[in-house]
């Protein structure tokens, strides 16, 4: 009680001088402007490997809260700010959620913000945060269904654009569809590093149009993290967070009528990072999937080897192994790669017949094109290959997902993916690129996954079906403008090519080619 009534008395103190502070969310505009920065500067930028969805800094360069001189009049002060901004999405022909649709999606969004300053230099600082979200989606047709639940689905199947989780609908025809989005936390800022207790997503490994290990593809989660600069060459981060299993616990059916609670589902990581030079980084990781029971103190030691602890739990959870680095030449490019590692016999890793080597692995490159104008063009490649083991475990609430989704790569298990894009800016107002994405995938079922615990090999892009395995070919352009300080107009226009792919609505491979758009507009006060 004397500690808090310590902390209170502190954060009365130095409220006078809390000052404003901006919020970075992980957007292909932002990813460029960071990578382009650190090619130029020929040094390693964290961000691109190790961020959150929300990103809180002092940078005054870059801010995603859309902001008017109204708003700063009446909904913002020294000790707490309101940010409203309000958001019309239409898409011409589905997007990625439908096949053949249109509809409109409004969705308010408000964001809450107090921060404590302790310091002047703003190295030792409190931030209180919260983001809510309240999705509309009217269409023109009934929604798709998804074919188990008989209710409509917006789980952006087989595409990079991130999941939704829970809907619902209203009215018979399932015209329209409503989701809400809640995140926000504790974030303590301290010299050298941050600790955070928030619901948001980790975004913790290399990749633009996906990351191997945790990803931009599943919703949001809430954790405890640590990110800490041991030294100049070393850094250490740890989280510890709780997932979403998707299976209800009968074991509480006595208590309800309806609507069990989950089973519990846990993940701990933790990662090391090496910088030998300013342009190299090295890094190492482990991460561990649990269920069915109350926080394991073995992984609540950031610091303890989560293989030799899953060994002492007689081995029932399940383990990842992760290696990531990249290399930057100043004024040239970038290039970086993940090998995601779930499980590895060691002693036969050259033997295809008897190993249990679960590899998936991702490399890619970013150029920074010479260029006479301020455009700073980048042109980028990206291949992933995932085995038909990884994601996967013998116990499927162990699986390495969160609702259902993968928390790694978007195509999942059993797939590859290449990826092109050229893109630049010009000036600081209009961001474009041209993109090509060409993504193939096999089944995962029970035969697969008997046959790998079995050590029997199974071959990549295994399918049951006739014809080729499901595969999905998108090209075209994006672009994000900011007409005002308050104001941002995003655009996709692309043509995609999507073949051998189940209907939501029932067991049938099906082939759907379209030309679709999407824009956004985004108003802020």
């Amino acid at each position: 009680m004397k500690n808090f009534k310590l902390l209170f008395f502190l954060i009365v103190i130095f409220s006078e001088i809390t000052l404003s502070q901006n919020l970075i969310l992980s957007s292909k505009e932002n990813i460029y402007d960071k990578e382009l920065n650190s090619i130029k500067r020929g040094k390693i930028n964290n961000y691109l490997s190790l961020r959150y969805f929300y990103e809180w800094n002092n940078n005054k360069n870059k801010n995603n809260l859309l902001i008017s001189k109204l708003g700063k009049k009446f909904l913002r002060n020294q000790r707490f700010k309101i940010f409203p901004e309000f958001n019309f999405k239409s898409t011409l022909n589905g997007g990625f959620i439908d096949n053949r649709n249109q509809f409109l999606d409004l969705f308010p969004r408000i964001t809450f913000l107090t921060k404590y300053n302790f310091t002047k230099n703003k190295n030792f600082s409190i931030l209180f945060w919260s983001s809510i979200e309240k999705h509309s989606l009217i269409s023109r047709n009934n929604f798709s269904l998804n074919k188990y639940q008989g209710r409509p689905i917006i789980d952006n199947d087989f595409s990079s654009n991130q999941a939704v989780g829970y809907t619902d609908f209203s009215g018979d025809d399932f015209s329209w569809i409503e989701y809400r989005i809640g995140d926000g936390g504790i974030l303590l800022n301290y010299p050298g590093g941050d600790i955070s207790f928030s619901k948001n997503l980790p975004i913790w490994s290399s990749g633009y149009n996906g990351q191997l290990w945790l990803s931009e593809k599943p919703t949001s989660f809430p954790f405890l993290s640590l990110r800490h600069n041991i030294s100049n060459n070393w850094s250490f981060s740890y989280l510890h967070g709780s997932l979403n299993s998707n299976i209800r616990d009968s074991s509480f059916a006595i208590y309800y009528n309806s609507a069990l609670p989950m089973i519990s589902k846990k993940i701990s990581v933790h990662r090391l990072d090496f910088f030998p030079t300013q342009y190299i980084r090295l890094s190492i990781g482990e991460s561990i999937i649990y269920a069915s029971r109350n926080f394991e103190m073995n992984y609540s030691i950031p610091f303890l080897p989560f293989w030799t602890a899953q060994s002492d739990l007689s081995n029932s959870d399940n383990l990842q192994l992760i290696f990531d680095g990249e290399y930057i030449k100043k004024k040239i490019g970038r290039i970086y790669g993940t090998l995601f590692i779930d499980e590895w016999d060691f002693v036969d890793t050259f033997n295809k017949k008897k190993n249990r080597n679960w590899f998936a692995f991702l490399i890619g490159s970013s150029v920074n094109l010479k260029s006479n104008s301020n455009f700073n063009p980048i042109i980028r490649f990206e291949f992933s290959r995932i085995s038909p083991y990884v994601y996967i475990h013998k116990s499927s609430i162990n699986n390495f997902s969160h609702h259902d989704m993968t928390l790694g790569h978007w195509s999942g298990s059993n797939s590859q993916n290449i990826f092109f894009s050229y893109e630049g800016k010009l000036k600081s107002k209009l961001w474009m690129q041209i993109y090509f994405s060409y993504a193939e995938r096999g089944e995962v079922n029970n035969y697969t996954i008997n046959s790998q615990y079995n050590h029997e090999q199974v071959s990549f892009l295994y399918k049951e079906y006739e014809g080729d395995p499901e595969n999905r070919t998108v090209y075209g352009i994006r672009v994000s403008l900011n007409l005002a300080s308050n104001i941002r107009v995003t655009f996709n226009s692309f043509k995609s090519d999507w073949r051998n792919h189940i209907e939501y609505n029932s067991s049938i491979r099906n082939n759907t080619f379209k030309i679709d758009s999407i824009l956004n507009l985004s108003i802020g006060l």
